[in-house]
């Protein structure tokens, strides 16, 4: 008898059926919705214990695209910590001086904190996710030390998908850089014999030109990395900018370690694509790529721009300008040549300073001469003369992109940027800032307030960071509306891809952290090499594994990116991406709970008292009182980028020994863990018996970086027995 056919056909709906059920449980257990973390830390009794938060997590997926098939990669996903909340121990008393008995406890309970990285993962024993490995041997088979003479060789790329692996290709390598030139672990560029593809780079296009650099100065290796990223995503490919993957190098089969493999920034098509001048080529009319260099005068064919021009900032701060220099990319160029671009770009300058500043409107010739522009539409406002102005001579486009990039980096050599324009026949003769380049001190990576904290406006105003070094072209447009509108607009259709590139930094910080760990065992940890020059900021040199450094750069780009997005953005993102904002360190005195880590008072009372806060009083002695506010004792970590902002509301009697007081406040953070000579901030207080609230910003110090461990409160610098002062509050806030 025939088999009847539905049996089978009902079981495997059966079967299909529970397993669709079983998925649905999975995706439900898996999407379940957890509530925020507090957002305050409040001083507290510790017996009353900490409320135990639910977990908060994100996913991030994310792939390193070298390490295999880059049409096949797998996901690699990430997690944030939750921030948690709880409570901040007391003392028992009321009263913290030289004659009260050591009664405080120790916090036994968790503080609040927010950890804005991936959770950290343990070194591995291999590497997580293989790193491109390019050999080089010298056919002499000497070390490469010169960047003026190139030495010939092969090269060798594996641990690599197939279609990228290449072996023996014929390859000149020098050295190059110029502060990097002088560092131990020397950056290299690369010229091959034939035109070669490398790891897919700027969609596998092939070129005979290509740099290795050796990020010594940047103990993350991770802030040149991502400038290229950011640009990409700015840029849309409009304007050009180097494409970028990290290797590992040997040089003669010696370990040289981890460098950024990326573009030769050059005139060449789908580089920086203008016509190209040939070599011996005298005529004026064709593509000049400018290379800044800051203040260097001995670089070869050097032009100096004539400037002559008083140049304004955003907070109204003036500078004159006389001079600025480039060189000359593309070989070697006449006298006539020099001084035919350099008539034209000084054109530039002044048809914008008239602009801005004087309303008044040129046109430019290509022989660099300025003609009054009478021609305008009749309807037109000063805003639109003064776009339609600047936009023939200027690429606006390119310049809010670059503008925005150095915003994002803070970078020191702001100064230093590079720009191109088409001066031939068929050229639009618009000068184009693009192909960023020299990046390493930026994101951090200098002791000076103005690059160090995530937060402030950089780009557009003139800094005293080693002089000043600016791009200033940002300056003249930087105190322009429209020009901010152009910003705003551009950021707001980019912000989701520019925090994508920080999740890809993170990626590859920890896939490629064994290869990192492998140079810092070659060249040395941070603390040898981010501090030469004294550029980098100390609190660096506490990290002890590359993946905490590099931690602590993508932090602080998350940090300077959702600040940037309270200026910029549409509103609709308000709180850091992926976690929940850092919780303000908040001591309102009106319980007993808020001494808790009131500590180390000397030579004065501090006292609680009812309805005047906290009373801050010198013994007989009268001299040099102080106390210190002690977050260590909270028992967790909280980070001091997070919390640029210090306020507190003070009243000081009339019937004080002075009108006017000095308060000083010793910064402890990162390595200084105690109140040195030197790291600390001041304020002048008034004794008139009124409340009255000051607001300090701690990250223009210089040294609020890293943990925040002890703020000292020497609160009277000279004083008379009978003083008084009163706190209301003590807060540290994130903005």
């Amino acid at each position: 008898m025939k088999r009847r056919a539905y049996p089978r056909r009902l079981t495997w709906y059966v079967l299909l059926s529970l397993l669709l059920m079983t998925i649905a449980l999975l995706l439900a257990a898996c999407n379940t919705e957890t509530p925020s973390a507090d957002t305050t830390v409040s001083v507290t009794n510790p017996a009353s214990g900490a409320p135990t938060e639910p977990e908060a997590t994100r996913e991030a997926s994310l792939t390193l695209p070298v390490g295999g098939d880059p049409t096949d990669t797998p996901e690699t996903p990430d997690t944030a910590e939750p921030a948690e909340t709880g409570n901040i121990a007391e003392t028992e008393g009321s009263t913290v001086g030289d004659t009260t008995p050591e009664d405080t406890t120790e916090a036994d309970t968790p503080g609040a904190v927010m950890t804005l990285a991936p959770e950290t993962v343990p070194e591995p024993e291999t590497d997580a996710v293989p790193i491109p490995r390019l050999d080089i041997y010298t056919d002499n088979g000497h070390d490469v030390t010169s960047k003026d003479d190139y030495t010939h060789g092969t090269a060798t790329l594996s641990n690599c998908h197939e279609k990228f692996a290449f072996e023996g290709v014929g390859v000149n390598i020098r050295a190059r850089g110029n502060s990097t030139f002088h560092a131990p672990k020397k950056p290299f560029r690369l010229k091959f014999d034939k035109k070669q593809e490398m790891l897919g780079l700027n969609g596998g296009k092939a070129y005979k030109s290509w740099v290795l650099l050796a990020d010594y100065y940047d103990g993350s290796m991770l802030r040149t990395f991502g400038t290229f990223k950011f640009a990409k995503a700015l840029m849309e490919s409009k304007y050009y900018s180097s494409d970028c993957t990290h290797v590992e190098v040997y040089l003669n089969g010696e370990y040289r370690g981890v460098y950024l493999l990326c573009e030769q920034t050059q005139i060449n098509r789908g580089r920086v694509d203008i016509p190209e001048k040939a070599d011996g080529d005298t005529s004026l009319e064709h593509g000049y790529l400018m290379i800044g260099v800051g203040g260097q005068a001995d670089e070869p064919e050097l032009v100096t721009i004539p400037i002559d021009l008083r140049i304004t900032d955003r907070t109204g701060q003036t500078r004159h300008y006389h001079a600025i220099n480039f060189t000359l990319s593309g070989g070697s160029y006449t006298q006539e040549q020099k001084e035919y671009v350099t008539r034209y770009v000084a054109g530039v300058f002044q048809v914008i300073g008239k602009a801005v500043y004087d309303h008044e409107y040129y046109d430019l010739d290509r022989d660099g001469t300025l003609t009054r522009k009478r021609h305008f539409e009749w309807a037109k406002n000063d805003e639109e003369r003064q776009i339609e102005t600047v936009s023939a001579v200027f690429n606006l486009e390119s310049a809010v992109s670059m503008c925005i990039l150095d915003e994002i980096c803070k970078n020191l050599d702001a100064m230093a940027f590079n720009m191109y324009v088409d001066l031939s026949p068929e050229g639009d003769g618009v000068l184009t800032l693009a192909a960023p380049w020299d990046f390493d001190f930026s994101m951090a990576n200098t002791h000076y307030s103005t690059t160090h904290s995530y937060s402030g406006f950089y780009a557009t105003n003139f800094s005293e960071s080693e002089g000043v070094r600016v791009n200033l072209w940002y300056v003249m447009l930087g105190s322009i509306p429209w020009f901010e509108d152009m910003i705003r607009e551009h950021w707001q259709e980019n912000y989701v891809e520019l925090k994508s590139v920080v999740s890809e930094m993170v990626t590859v910080n920890h896939g490629y952290d064994a290869a990192f760990e492998r140079d810092w065992d070659r060249w040395g940890k941070a603390v040898d090499r981010s501090l030469i020059h004294h550029h980098s900021h100390g609190d660096l040199a506490t990290f002890d594994t590359h993946l905490k450094a590099g931690t602590f750069v993508t932090d602080w780009l998350t940090m300077r990116l959702w600040w940037l997005n309270k200026q910029w953005g549409d509103g609709s993102d308000a709180t850091l991406p992926g976690a929940e904002p850092a919780p303000e360190l908040e001591l309102v005195f009106e319980d007993e709970g808020d001494l808790a880590i009131v500590q180390d008072a000397k030579r004065c009372t501090v006292r609680l008292t009812s309805g005047n806060g906290l009373l801050l009083a010198p013994n007989d002695e009268a001299y040099d009182p102080y106390f210190s506010f002690d977050y260590d004792l909270i028992g967790k970590q909280f980070e001091a980028m997070l919390y640029p902002v210090l306020e507190v509301t003070y009243r000081i009697p009339a019937s004080n020994s002075q009108a006017t007081y000095v308060t000083e406040l010793f910064l402890c953070t990162g390595g200084v863990t105690g109140a040195t000579g030197g790291i600390s901030t001041a304020v002048e207080v008034i004794a008139d018996g009124q409340w009255h609230t000051v607001r300090l910003d701690l990250a223009s110090t210089g040294f609020w970086s890293g943990t925040i461990h002890e703020i000292r409160m020497d609160f009277f610098s000279s004083c008379e027995a009978g003083d008084k002062m009163y706190l209301k509050d003590f807060k540290l806030l994130t903005e």
